[in-house]
C-alpha cells in the first residue's frame, strides 16, 4: 500500500510539443522560430547555387565537345603521282557548332586514304567554311555512302564525327565512278551555255550536250546539284549520235536564297545510256552560266 508522500511525487511523461534544441544560453529563453526559418532559407539558397553552377558547367563541357559539321562540294582531281587511280578529293566543310575547332584529318568511305600525314590541322571558326584536301584511292568492290569520318580537336580533346552531303547530293560517288574508270568512258561534255531570256521567275539557258564517244548515247536525266537552284529540261530522254552536239535548253529558278547567296560553282548531273551501262556523271558549268545564276539570284533574293 503507498503512503501519502509516494502519490504527491509527480508522474513523468517526458516533454510534449516542440522541443527547442537551441536556447539562448544566458537567457534560457527558446530561439525564435523566425531565426530557424533564416537558416532553412540560407541553405537552401546555397544549395541551389551549388546545383546551378554545376549544371552550367556540364553544360559548357558538352558545348565544347559539340562538333557541327555540314558538308559542301567537292573538287576532284585525277591524275596524282602518287598513283594511277588516285585521286585529290578538295572537300568544303562550315563549322555550324557554336565553338572554334581544328580539323585533323578526313577520311572517305569508298575510298582508301593515300594519306602521307604531312597534313596540316585546319582551324575552322563557328560560320566559317575551310577546304581539306585528302589523297585517295576509290575502292570498287564498295560503292560510298556519301559520307566522310572527320577527325577533329575541340576544347574537349580529340574525336571523330561523322558527316552527310545534302540530299541528292552524288559528288563523291561521281568522283568513285571517275575513279574506278566507269565515268570517263561516256564521254559526254556541256560545252559553254548561252542565256535566252531572263527574269524574276527564272532564267532559259541553252546547254551544248555534245558526246565524244564512238557509239550514240541517249542522255535519260538531267538535274542541277548546285545548292540553292533547281533545273527542269526539255523532255528527255535526248539522243545524242557519235561525236554530235545536241542544244538542250533548261530552265533555272532559285529554290534557297541562303544557298544561292553562297554557292561556289554550278554542275550538272547527266545520267547516261549507252550499249554497254547506264551511269551517271558530273558535270561542271563555265562561267557563263555562273555569271548567270548570280544575276538570277540577285533578282529574286535582293529585290
Amino acid at each position: 500500500m503507498e503512503t501519502d508522500d509516494e502519490r504527491s511525487v509527480p508522474l513523468e511523461l517526458g516533454a510534449v510539443g516542440l522541443t527547442h534544441l537551441d536556447d539562448d544560453a544566458e537567457t534560457g529563453r527558446p530561439t525564435p522560430r523566425w531565426r530557424m526559418w533564416i537558416a532553412l532559407g540560407a541553405a537552401l539558397v546555397v544549395g541551389a547555387v551549388v546545383g546551378i553552377v554545376a549544371n552550367n558547367a556540364r553544360n559548357d563541357a558538352s558545348e565544347y565537345a559539340t562538333v557541327d559539321l555540314v558538308r559542301g562540294t567537292v573538287d576532284v582531281e585525277f591524275g596524282s603521282p602518287l598513283s594511277s587511280d588516285s585521286q585529290r578529293l578538295n572537300v568544303n566543310l562550315i563549322n555550324t557548332g557554336p565553338r572554334e575547332l581544328e580539323i585533323l584529318s578526313i577520311e572517305v568511305d569508298g575510298f582508301t586514304s593515300l594519306q602521307d600525314g604531312d597534313e596540316s590541322p585546319v582551324t575552322a571558326a563557328p560560320g566559317e567554311w575551310v577546304r581539306i584536301g585528302a589523297t585517295v584511292e576509290p575502292d570498287c568492290d564498295i560503292r560510298p555512302p556519301g559520307t566522310l569520318e572527320v577527325r577533329v580537336r575541340t576544347a574537349s580533346g580529340e574525336q571523330t564525327a561523322v558527316v552527310t552531303g545534302q540530299p541528292g547530293d552524288d559528288q563523291l560517288i561521281w568522283a568513285w565512278q571517275g575513279g574506278c574508270q566507269t565515268a570517263g568512258s561516256t564521254g559526254i561534255l556541256i560545252g559553254d551555255s548561252r542565256t535566252i531570256a531572263a527574269d524574276a521567275s527564272g532564267a532559259r539557258i541553252v546547254m551544248p550536250v555534245s558526246n565524244g564517244d564512238d557509239e550514240p548515247l541517249t542522255v535519260t536525266a538531267m538535274e542541277t546539284t548546285t545548292p540553292g537552284f533547281t533545273m527542269t529540261t526539255d523532255p528527255l530522254p535526248i539522243d545524242v549520235g557519235a561525236g554530235a552536239t545536241v542544244q538542250v535548253e533548261t530552265l533555272w529558278t532559285v529554290t534557297d536564297c541562303d544557298d544561292a547567296a553562297r554557292f561556289a560553282e554550278a554542275t550538272v548531273a547527266v545520267n547516261i545510256h549507252n550499249e554497254s551501262m547506264d551511269t551517271r556523271v558530273s558535270q561542271p558549268l563555265g562561267n557563263p552560266t555562273l555569271i548567270e545564276l548570280v544575276r538570277l539570284a540577285v533578282r529574286v533574293c535582293e529585290t
